[in-house]
């Protein structure tokens, strides 16, 4: 009977968008060992680490939201699945990919086709980073109009919204005031947690 104690990670750059993979052995993890992942472009590293003789910690620097998440992996989880996801919580955009290699590339292969229906919808031609961005824009700005917190201040709230490969613009259908977020400025505010977006009346 031969055993296998390779393992394959793959994640999704912060820096560049892309997605990166990285082998290792179990053996690597034993003890207080742990392994570490480093982007081709040199920005990011994904780690993982022992947490205690049950399981490890993922930590990871989301391109989402530009925090560092942290996820629990069982040892079970990383001795018996063929892959373990782990996404954004922000936006279900699959960040953290790991198990065995064959089970790692076809998760990657689903959640990439995934993206790229998602995103071809939103009217954008790519996956990278500023792509994802946008889907996590798209969310909240949704989320706004549907909790009626989302409108101009000259009273309308028919806000349209134009989406393109490094910003979105928001423009009242009433008076035309406009609002541009691009992709830098949603990444780097808690754009997740605002509560309401107000449009300035040109009137």
């Amino acid at each position: 009977m031969i055993i296998n104690l390779n393992r394959t990670v793959a994640y999704r750059c912060a820096s560049c968008g892309e997605i990166c993979f990285g082998n290792f052995s179990l053996f690597e993890l034993s003890g207080n060992k742990g392994v570490s992942v480093q982007c081709k472009c040199g920005q990011s590293e994904l780690r993982v680490e022992s947490e205690n003789k049950a399981g490890y910690i993922i930590s990871v620097k989301c391109l989402v939201c530009d925090e560092i998440h942290k996820f629990s992996l069982p040892f079970l989880s990383l001795a018996k699945k063929d892959c373990t996801e782990y996404s954004c919580p922000n936006v279900m955009v699959g960040l953290v990919f790991i198990g065995r290699e064959e089970g790692v590339q076809s998760a990657v292969v689903r959640n990439e086709s995934y993206i790229d229906e998602v995103v071809s919808a939103c009217g954008l031609d790519h996956t990278g980073k500023n792509g994802v961005t946008m889907l996590k824009a798209l969310d909240k700005i949704q989320e706004l109009s549907d909790d009626e917190a989302l409108y101009c201040d000259c009273g309308s709230n028919m806000i349209d919204v134009e989406v393109r490969e490094n910003d979105l613009i928001l423009e009242c259908c009433m008076c035309g005031a406009s609002i541009t977020l691009t992709a830098d400025a949603i990444r780097n505010s808690d754009f997740s947690r605002l509560q309401k977006l107000v449009l300035k009346s040109k009137r």
